[in-house]
């Protein structure tokens, strides 16, 4: 008679390997989720305006740069780089979107601004890919450069004479969502489709996961890192045009502190800063955990110094979950 065929009785040590690869998974899933509805639920209770359909609406408009910024920041860090030159596009953009737009017209002002970034994030990729810079000294780099452009060009002082119907769009409602918003979701559903759904996407992951083992299945890994950038310096300068908008004018000093807050974003949101693993879902997630804070802290009147420490001693939480979520195995 035929005996069945033993079954593996699994070790505690593969249990317990079993578990945290649940942990990981899951805990990245629903762990963020869980803690934005928390502090809805805190800030409701602790502001008497906080939970209206306006203080969401302005949530959203405040929140819709951050997000495009952000989104643009996940391809370059999901390639285990950085781009610390986010806020200086945003900077730079402006400028030459205001000037631009003032005279040719909104059209072709917007299509300025958008190339601008664009070749901003070139440039990064560049740098980091033919001289072979590392991403943060090279970011860190540009970061000055673009910065004393903008400067350089608007002479310190904001760029003003804007169209009115371009500086109209940041108040402007579509089908009852504010037209930032809706620009800053169709920058989600594009980054999705590309990283769920392109070569590009798959090569991107493939390269932030093991850059070696890409290059050795024929990977272009320079190919793959200049378009990263370039579609950072891209969603820079979305983030950029509809911070114009809002301020009416070129700035010069805009987006100061968008590099901390998009890092911050996609490092809450999942993303790992070795590269390889992460999502623009999850970052969305990370930007209305910031947004939503800050609107928050507001209403309690917090100062905006103590938010920004707030959201430093988040984003090292976030790194350090990671890394125990990541721990070696059985100390391997």
């Amino acid at each position: 008679m035929l005996q069945p065929p033993l079954q593996h009785k699994p070790s505690a040590e593969e249990a317990h390997d079993r578990r945290l690869d649940m942990l990981r998974h899951y805990g990245r899933q629903v762990g963020l989720p869980l803690v934005v509805a928390a502090l809805i639920g805190l800030f409701t209770a602790t502001s008497d305006v906080f939970f209206s359909a306006q203080n969401f609406r302005n949530i959203g408009v405040a929140a819709a740069a951050l997000a495009a910024v952000s989104f643009g920041q996940t391809f370059t860090i999901l390639t285990a780089g950085l781009d610390l030159s986010v806020g200086s596009t945003v900077a730079l953009v402006s400028i030459v979107g205001a000037f631009a737009m003032r005279s040719y017209g909104v059209g072709l002002g917007i299509l300025a601004a958008l190339a601008c970034g664009a070749a901003a994030g070139l440039l990064n990729g560049l740098v980091i890919t033919k001289l072979k810079v590392f991403p943060f000294i090279a970011t860190l780099a540009t970061l000055s450069i673009f910065s004393g452009l903008a400067l350089s060009l608007s002479a310190g002082v904001p760029v003003t004479g804007v169209p009115v119907d371009f500086s109209d769009l940041a108040y402007e409602l579509m089908f009852g969502i504010p037209v930032p918003v809706v620009i800053a979701a169709a920058v989600l559903v594009v980054s999705h489709v590309i990283l769920t759904y392109t070569r590009l996407g798959r090569r991107i992951y493939a390269v932030g996961g093991n850059e070696e083992a890409a290059r050795l299945s024929g990977i272009n890994i320079d190919g793959v890192k200049l378009a990263a950038y370039a579609l950072s310096g891209f969603c820079a300068a979305v983030g950029s045009v509809i911070l114009t908008a809002r301020v009416a004018s070129g700035q010069p000093a805009l987006g100061a502190s968008l590099p901390l807050e998009s890092v911050a974003a996609v490092v809450l949101g999942g993303v790992s800063l070795f590269g390889g693993r992460g999502s623009v879902i999850g970052v969305a997630f990370g930007v209305m955990f910031v947004s939503i804070l800050s609107n928050g802290l507001n209403m309690l009147n917090v100062s905006s110094y103590t938010q920004m420490m707030v959201i430093g001693a988040a984003l090292i939480l976030a790194v350090a979950l990671d890394q125990a979520l990541m721990g070696t195995r059985g100390g391997k």
